[in-house]
């Protein structure tokens, strides 16, 4: 804003050409609109940008289909050695035109508030031949406390803190994160609960004189803390330190699950892996406090699953489909195999899927406007079909 860059706001649902939510057929997408050159957004948009790429790339046959896949093993080989998109060759024939998708001007992109799957990452700066970053912060750390440099292509990883922020991290005994494990051969970093201090770092969340919230003054105790002279807040994420300085988000506290064997799960990791299946269009891990397995909640992408179902000759409106036995076997195969394919550990596998035909939005107050889930509430909604999952 400082330089006097134009800005420009878009939905996932409406940001490219194929936005489920664009009036029909005169609007176009958000992004080919305003054409940007930067973009900043939650991996849940990126999700739908690689899904949407995924769509064009399915309707492609003969050379254009070859095409793409050596282009996409191209750009997978220079991710590798630090290099950003594919070769100029692929590019010119292939990628140029994925480019269109947002604008055709795009140089960088950055994503946060929640963890962007390696394979979308690898995925995206390839298509659209700019470096995808990560960035981090919260709110109550006025947003961006750390960002990944522009030359670093390591996946998972938020880059070094910024000028505004101090990183520490506090051990963690019952998930065993500890700073300790640095010592540790088969880790070799400091690993903890990641607290942020520094300049941004807001006082506390504000209490109503006349009207105290205990709970807040309960958070505000407890979430805060005095080290050294700096004030840092407690972020409930889980990182580790890599020897150049920089963090990554690993897990976090409130989203892990407890197995019977005493073995953690974070339901984040798993849902990362589902959003990489095509019939998947928003995922929800959960586990039952004294439940044997996780299971998950699907929004399914509507058209691919229509398509499977006329594959397998059946009939119906979304909401059957959604229901359908033989359907919801299909899909409970496919998503074993994805997390499979993505190295998860047999007991961070859901074994059991629910099909939701009702997508989950800020709209209907199942997601925030970060569009992060809102767990609590989408498992109070679909609490029958998580029961009949049991």
């Amino acid at each position: 804003m400082a330089f006097g860059a134009a800005l420009g706001f878009g939905s996932p649902h409406t940001l490219t050409d194929t936005g489920v939510k664009l009036k029909r057929p005169e609007s176009i997408g958000d992004a080919p609109c305003l054409q940007p050159t930067f973009m900043v957004f939650a991996p849940a948009v990126l999700d739908k940008v690689y899904q949407s790429v995924n769509m064009k790339r399915a309707g492609l046959s003969g050379a254009a289909k070859t095409l793409f896949e050596w282009g996409l093993v191209n750009g997978d080989k220079h991710f590798g050695k630090g290099q950003i998109g594919s070769n100029w060759f692929f590019y010119k024939l292939v990628f140029s035109k994925v480019q269109g998708l947002v604008g055709g001007k795009i140089k960088a992109m950055i994503t946060g508030s929640a963890p962007l799957s390696p394979d979308i990452q690898k995925f995206c700066q390839t298509v659209f031949k700019a470096p995808v970053r990560q960035g981090y912060g919260l709110t109550e750390t006025c947003a961006g406390s750390c960002v990944g440099f522009w030359g670093d292509n390591s996946t998972g990883c938020v880059g070094p803190p910024c000028v505004n922020a101090v990183i520490r991290l506090a051990d963690w005994a019952e998930g065993n994160y500890l700073n300790a494990d640095k010592d540790k051969p088969e880790i070799g970093m400091r690993r903890g609960e990641v607290l942020i201090g520094g300049p941004s770092v807001s006082l506390g969340y504000l209490i109503d004189p006349e009207t105290p919230d205990p709970e807040l003054q309960k958070k505000n105790e407890e979430d805060w803390v005095n080290i050294q002279g700096i004030r840092f807040f407690r972020t409930g994420d889980v990182g580790q330190i890599k020897a150049d300085g920089s963090l990554m988000i690993i897990d976090r506290k409130k989203d892990l699950w407890k197995g019977p064997q005493g073995e953690y799960v974070a339901l984040t990791k798993v849902e990362a892996s589902l959003k990489l299946n095509s019939l998947v269009e928003m995922p929800m891990c959960y586990g039952k406090t004294g439940g044997e397995y996780p299971v998950a909640l699907v929004c399914p992408m509507k058209g691919n699953l229509a398509a499977l179902a006329k594959e397998l000759k059946i009939e119906g409106t979304h909401e059957e489909l959604c229901v359908n036995p033989q359907i919801v076997e299909h899909v409970t195969k496919e998503l074993i195999k994805q997390c499979k394919d993505s190295k998860l550990l047999e007991f961070e596998i859901p074994k059991k899927y629910a099909l939701i035909s009702d997508l989950w939005t800020p709209e209907n107050d199942l997601l925030t406007a970060a569009m992060k889930l809102k767990r609590p509430l989408i498992a109070e909604k679909h609490k029958a079909e998580i029961a009949k999952l049991y």
